[in-house]
Parts: structure tokens; C-alpha cells; sequence
């Protein structure tokens, strides 16, 4: 744990937020969460014990993966004293006692008056400005003079942000990748006003937590409409779009392509369906009206079509591809 940070709390518990509290919970955290509604509250407890469900699972049936990927795909065939070893290097860590003490560590709340005692709080609201404001206006009226108070925004400029609060130097940005449970880099956007106290702090926790796979790889970056990754995700994406709108290729051979020829693990309109379609169109209007136009040179209108058709990705089961 971070020497400065003992409890943490993370503000709307979507996708991305019931993700972060569990990966908070999962380094050993206590964790608050606030949730709009009571159905919302119940809707990320169920996400989070998915989440946690997975992990379980991931951890016990490590080592047969790695002894069938070994011998199936890799084509090696392993001795029985072989096989062993991996057995005993990759031994489940988790057991459903540890993944229930990970469960206890997060405490929803309906109510922001609860974070009075909370030393780091993290955002992850709807991607809507003056929504941020109203949310930062009011924790800083609750928490405590020294918490730090960070965005998760992917977009949204993080001194805009901190206009709503007094404690300007002590809001920063701290945006994960979807899914935050498996992907390490975090970008860790300074404010106008924002302390290298507050800098350094984010840094040192960042670099001390790990997700289901590795330890989290913090980068710091410029305060600027759409930061580092989601600026060239968009402009790939945006090229995707135009590709298949211009009919130069199917959406399937267009994702077979950046697969098979550029090594990406996941094709443009498959990584679309994942983020949502609806996240992806937000963002890319963001981007768009705070640079005062369009990212590309011709104007692509998929994404706005599909979010009309409620077609918002794998979450609504139908995005680019249909989901059972």
C-alpha cells in the first residue's frame, strides 16, 4: 500500500468503476463506493462478484492452460515431472476465502456525505463536464481537507475539471484502460494547478498496485483533450470507419487485417464493441468540439448511427457483431 493512501473511493460504478473498486479491494484497499441508485448499487456488486468469480477460476485452472497451450498449440510434449513443476510454479494464489475478503473490502453507499473519511477518491462518472463539476463541487465540500481528488476521464481536460473544486492542486487525472483488471498503464494527467506533491504521490501509489496480471505501469501525461492513447486509439479507429463506410473492405476482413497483418490483438471494430460504442462516440465528440473540429479530414457517421440504434457494443449485445 501507499504509505499516504489508506482509503479509497470511487465515484460511479459502471463498467469502468466496478472495476476499479475491485482492483482498489484487490490490493488490499478499503474501498468506498457510491452509486446512484439502489439498483445501480446491486448491478455493481454482481459486477464485481463476476469479476472476482473470474479471478477464482483464472487462478485455479493456471497451470493446466499453460500445459495445454504448451502442448497443443506450441507443440511440445511435456514429461509427467514436467508438467509437475508448472503445477507447483503456477499454483492457484486465491482461494474463496481471499476472494470473499476482497469482496468485504468494498462498502457501497448511496450517499457522498460517507467519503468524510476517504484519502484518495476516484471519478469514473458519465463523461459529461458540467456532471464532473457538480460531483467535485460536492466532494469538496465532504472529504477531507488532504484527499486527493482524481478523474478517470478519458477525455475531458483535467484543469477544467478542477475549476469546481478549491483544492485545485490536489486534483489530477488517473485514467485506467478498459479492462482495468488486465491491462497495466494507467496516464496520470496534471492539472494547471495541480502540486508535484499531489504528482508524486498518484505516481508512488500507481507503481505500488498490480491488477489480475502485472503491476500497474503509470505514465505521466499532458492535460489535453483525449491525453495520449485514446488520441491515436481515435484516429485509428476514425480510419477503420472511414475504410468501411468508403467500402474498401468488410468489417470482418478489415479486423482480420489489422490482426493478421499489423499483430493487433483485437480488430478496430471488435476493440469498439469492447470500450462501447456509445463511450467511443462521446469521446470522439469531446475531442472533436474542445479542438474546435473534426479529428479527420471527412466526417464519419457510423458511430453516431449506432448509438441511435442502441447497437453500444458487447454490453448491450449488439454493437459491430451480435453477442449471445
Amino acid at each position: 500500500m501507499s504509505l499516504n493512501i489508506k482509503r479509497i473511493g470511487v465515484v460511479g460504478a459502471g463498467v469502468m468503476g466496478a472495476q476499479i473498486a475491485e482492483l482498489m479491494a484487490f490490493n488490499g484497499y478499503e474501498v468506498k463506493t457510491r452509486h446512484r441508485t439502489e439498483e445501480s448499487k446491486q448491478r455493481a456488486l454482481s459486477d464485481i462478484r463476476r469479476i472476482l468469480n473470474d479471478l477464482l477460476e483464472y487462478n485455479k485452472t493456471r497451470a493446466e492452460r499453460e500445459i495445454k497451450k504448451a502442448e497443443q498449440t506450441l507443440g511440445i510434449q511435456l514429461t509427467e515431472e514436467q508438467k509437475a513443476l508448472i503445477k507447483d510454479r503456477l499454483k492457484p494464489q486465491l482461494d474463496e476465502s481471499a476472494i470473499e475478503q476482497i469482496y468485504q473490502r468494498i462498502h457501497p453507499t448511496l450517499n457522498l456525505e460517507d467519503f468524510n473519511d476517504v484519502d484518495l477518491i476516484i471519478e469514473s462518472v458519465v463523461e459529461d463536464i458540467d456532471v464532473k463539476k457538480e460531483v467535485f463541487k460536492k466532494l469538496d465540500e465532504v472529504t477531507p481537507s488532504h484527499t486527493i481528488l482524481s478523474s478517470n476521464t478519458s477525455t475531458i481536460m483535467i484543469s477544467e475539471v478542477a475549476a469546481a473544486a478549491k483544492r485545485s492542486d490536489k486534483v489530477i487525472g488517473i485514467h485506467f484502460f478498459n479492462p482495468p483488471t488486465l491491462l497495466p498503464l494507467i496516464e496520470v494527467i496534471p492539472g494547471l494547478e495541480t502540486s508535484q506533491a499531489t504528482v508524486d504521490t498518484v505516481l508512488n501509489f500507481c507503481r505500488s498496485i498490480k491488477n489480475h496480471r502485472s503491476t500497474m505501469q503509470p505514465i505521466v501525461v499532458k492535460d489535453i483533450p483525449g491525453f495520449l492513447v485514446n488520441r491515436v486509439l481515435m484516429a485509428m479507429l476514425n480510419e477503420a470507419f472511414a475504410l468501411y463506410e468508403e467500402g474498401v473492405a468488410s468489417m470482418k476482413d478489415i479486423d482480420l487485417a489489422m490482426k493478421s497483418g499489423a499483430g493487433m490483438p483485437m480488430g478496430p471494430f471488435e476493440l469498439a464493441d469492447l470500450i462501447g460504442i456509445d463511450v467511443l462516440y462521446h469521446m470522439d465528440q469531446s475531442i472533436k468540439s474542445m479542438q474546435g473540429g473534426n479529428t479527420m479530414p471527412k466526417p464519419i457517421h457510423i458511430l453516431r448511427k449506432m448509438v441511435a440504434a442502441g447497437r453500444l457494443g458487447r454490453k448491450t449485445k449488439r454493437g459491430f457483431y451480435e453477442y449471445k
